[in-house]
């Protein structure tokens, strides 16, 4: 059974590619482009054949010429998933012309040029996602967006009027391929001058050791009231094949020692209290808690004990869900839940009043702010690296800045 969903994948590329190749045998399309499909599946296969088999010889970070491998076999697969649509619709259109003309005298039709038209539709969208992808694998998934959320609440402080905020989300050490890129990234958040920095989980893919290229970075970030994270379902190592718990735990335990060298404070389903003068906020985070195969292991209860309830609190949460399940119908007021998770998908699309993006399929909170009343907020940040699909496309990895008002 571990071997199915390799099985259909290769299955899927199977069929898909002798549709295609069928279809265009037919045509009178040059007859070298209809190799371009089994060639491109052939390589999309090595490639992830190759990626895992350099994941279990102990490879920590996907190189750039993997990532553009993957990055394109997969954008390459996208096309012929928009080609064989269109090929198919033409195709049932056809069937149900020739079923209404089995009760009526045919009409004279030039079909033969209609489906070198649709033949050649097919190619020509196939090329879109190519290039608008290609686009978000090189340049897109390093154009990091600041995004500035003034939040004004009755029960802050006066004297946190002005307070700056920093979010930043989804690391994914192992996914990245241009240190420079990152560094850059890195230093847009110090030049922000935040009061303070929150980090909402998934520092790393599978492994702990990915990220220590980049501690020196994490050392270098400041801000003047600390520097807090929590953990993300990636962080723990539960998708890696572990040869038994200790080893498990080590790589956990490497995890702590990595925030506490950079200066973080990871919260465990606790809190701490942040002061100015006699006036303080309460910042608070949970373990990990997710539905459906994402692991539960945040204790909010135990986060919140002993936060007095007129006590302005954010609270970090790596999985939207957390809140949209828990947080928002607790007695205790949580003003503000950041969470990350989502990613966007890495991908949105422009549409009247925002951005659609297949994130929407699976979660009801996946980018922004969403409120459940004045003081019930989350706010969802779509990431600062990327994770499957090596680039983002109308999706661009994000650095939040919250500017409080009182």
């Amino acid at each position: 059974m571990r071997f199915l969903p390799v099985l259909i994948l290769v299955a899927i590329f199977v069929l898909v590619d002798w549709y295609l190749f069928r279809s265009l045998s037919k045509s009178n399309t040059r007859r070298w482009i209809k190799w371009i499909f089994p060639i491109s599946s052939a390589l999309f296969l090595l490639v992830y054949f190759l990626y895992f088999w350099m994941f279990s010889l102990g490879n920590l970070y996907a190189p750039y010429l993997m990532n553009l491998l993957v990055g394109i076999t997969f954008l390459i697969f996208i096309g012929k998933l928009f080609s064989v649509t269109i090929l198919l619709t033409e195709q049932a259109n056809n069937i149900s012309v020739r079923f209404s003309n089995l009760f009526k005298k045919p009409e004279r039709r030039k079909i033969p040029t209609r489906r070198k038209f649709v033949r050649n539709t097919a190619l020509g969208v196939a090329a879109i996602p190519l290039l608008t992808g290609f686009f978000g694998l090189v340049i897109g998934k390093y154009l990091y967006k600041i995004n500035r959320i003034p939040l004004k609440s009755k029960r802050l402080p006066k004297v946190f009027d002005g307070f700056k905020i920093v979010q930043i989300s989804d690391f994914h050490a192992g996914s990245f391929d241009w240190f420079e890129q990152v560094k850059d990234g890195m230093q847009m958040i110090n030049d922000l001058k935040p009061d303070l920095i929150l980090f909402t989980g998934d520092l790393v893919n599978n492994r702990t050791d990915e990220a220590l290229r980049f501690q020196e970075l994490w050392s270098n970030l400041k801000a003047k009231y600390g520097k807090f994270a929590v953990l993300g379902n990636h962080d723990y190592g539960d998708y890696v094949p572990w040869k038994n718990d200790e080893e498990r735990q080590a790589n956990l335990n490497r995890m702590f020692q990595f925030y506490e060298e950079t200066g973080f404070k990871l919260l465990i389903n606790e809190h701490q209290v942040i002061e100015i003068g006699e006036d303080k906020i309460s910042i608070a985070g949970v373990e990990n808690w997710g539905t459906g195969r994402f692991p539960q292991y945040g204790k909010i209860d135990q986060a919140l004990s002993g936060i007095d309830t007129e006590t302005f609190t954010v609270l970090l949460s790596h999985d939207p869900d957390h809140w949209k399940e828990v947080v928002r119908y607790l007695p205790q007021t949580i003003d503000l839940t950041l969470s990350g998770h989502t990613h966007g998908a890495q991908f949105g699309v422009p549409i009247p009043g925002g951005t659609w993006s297949p994130a929407s399929w699976r979660y009801d909170f996946w980018k922004g702010m969403y409120a459940q009343d004045d003081n019930r907020r989350l706010y969802v940040n779509t990431g600062f690296g990327f994770l499957g699909y090596p680039g983002r496309i109308n999706m661009p990895p994000e650095i939040t800045l919250f500017e409080l008002e009182a």
